[in-house]
């Protein structure tokens, strides 16, 4: 199955609760049960600084749900495990996505299905993900502060974040970028971000990447908390919406 509709859920929570996150996603299989709807759901962790650090944010975690269904997203947020996520945290932020073009697998799944639409003209997101080979991992490592302070400076940026399964060699970029030009401006135009795509083109770092982009339906939860996201939504009439809280269980 392939997804149609795609959502990023952002959760942050209180150090108290931090330990229970952790817990919940290395244990999210046996929590979702059989009500979670088909398709891929994965909780996942967050890098910790600006998001592309090698220590993780612990009070941090995004849950990535592939839908093939838009009302499939409401039977998820009917279910035990999306409450346990969400209720405890005090900030989320969702970006409800259409997967326009794209290449690549994760973990040998294309995942999603695409659009074929040309995405540029308006605000749009990027999703990156990559297995790293063990022996590239230190290199690779070396590599990423830079990348994660000229992202965090880029004046097309909106907002980005670092997550994944694993610690230090499945991992994954999320980033909301004004137009095209920006962002490809940043991606080929940097010194130290095009030497790893390089690298991962001739397979050397990277046996197993993904490249995404994806048209914004909408972005619901606490944008205020994010100057730059909140002035692209309302530039660009992106449709916005109040933190969704978890509906009852049936």
């Amino acid at each position: 199955m392939r997804a149609s509709q795609v959502v990023f859920s952002f959760f942050r929570y209180r150090c108290s609760h931090a330990h229970m996150a952790f817990i919940l996603m290395g244990f999210q299989g046996w929590v979702a049960g059989r009500k979670v709807p088909p398709g891929a759901l994965r909780l996942l962790g967050c890098g910790g600084g600006n998001g592309f650090s090698i220590v993780p944010d612990l009070t941090r975690y995004c849950l990535m749900s592939v839908l093939s269904e838009p009302d499939e997203l409401i039977r998820v947020r009917r279910t035990r495990f999306y409450r346990w996520i969400a209720r405890p945290s005090i900030e989320q932020l969702h970006f409800v996505l259409r997967p326009a073009s794209g290449h690549g697998t994760w973990d040998g799944d294309t995942l999603f299905q695409y659009s074929n639409d040309r995405v540029g003209g308006r605000p749009f997101a990027v999703l990156t993900r990559a297995r790293i080979a063990p022996t590239r991992a230190t290199a690779f490592w070396r590599s990423v502060p830079e990348v994660g302070r000229s992202v965090r400076d880029a004046s097309g940026c909106a907002y980005h974040v670092g997550f994944g399964e694993y610690p230090l060699l499945r991992l994954a970029t999320f980033s909301i970028w004004r137009d095209m030009q920006s962002m490809q401006g940043f991606a080929y135009r940097h010194s130290q971000h095009h030497a790893v795509i390089k690298n991962a083109r001739s397979g050397d770092w990277m046996p197993e990447s993904m490249f995404v982009r994806f048209e914004i339906e909408s972005i619901q939860g606490d944008v205020s908390r994010y100057p730059k996201l909140e002035t692209l939504t309302a530039e660009a009439g992106i449709r916005t919406g109040d933190p969704i809280l978890p509906a009852p269980c049936r």
